[in-house]
């Protein structure tokens, strides 16, 4: 199991070179707390799925599936309530329906769908 702060590490590594120039645009106080890394992780997926880069999208959906499986309670509430919650693949404006199969983990698109199942949608 990773350390919040090993994950935060992981994330400012990883995540540029995953996401590519949709990422480019780091701010000073984006690694600073493992909740703004979740939101960054969050809004570059978006923006990769907004532009429709499915490649990049792919691979933060994949950084996001390993930082659950490796996380403390504390990051999975927030891969749950930030990024799956935040519906990242449903919310997107420009991206196509439906999503890629491959491009959505096994394991957050059950979370995806405990979290309509028991919201009554």
């Amino acid at each position: 199991m990773f350390t919040q702060l090993q994950i935060i590490n992981l994330l400012r590594n990883e995540l540029p070179v995953v996401a590519g120039a949709d990422c480019a645009a780091v701010s000073a106080h984006t690694f600073n707390s493992i909740h703004s890394s979740i939101h960054y992780l969050s809004a570059c997926t978006k923006n990769a799925m907004e532009h429709r880069h499915f490649r990049a999208a792919g691979s933060c959906f994949g950084l996001a599936e390993k930082v659950y499986r490796e996380g403390d309670a504390m990051v999975k509430l927030l891969i749950e309530n930030v990024f799956v919650y935040a519906n990242v693949w449903t919310k997107t404006r420009n991206a196509p329906s439906p999503l890629p199969a491959d491009i959505v983990p096994d394991v957050l698109y059950k979370i995806h769908l405990k979290q309509l199942n028991d919201s009554g949608c």
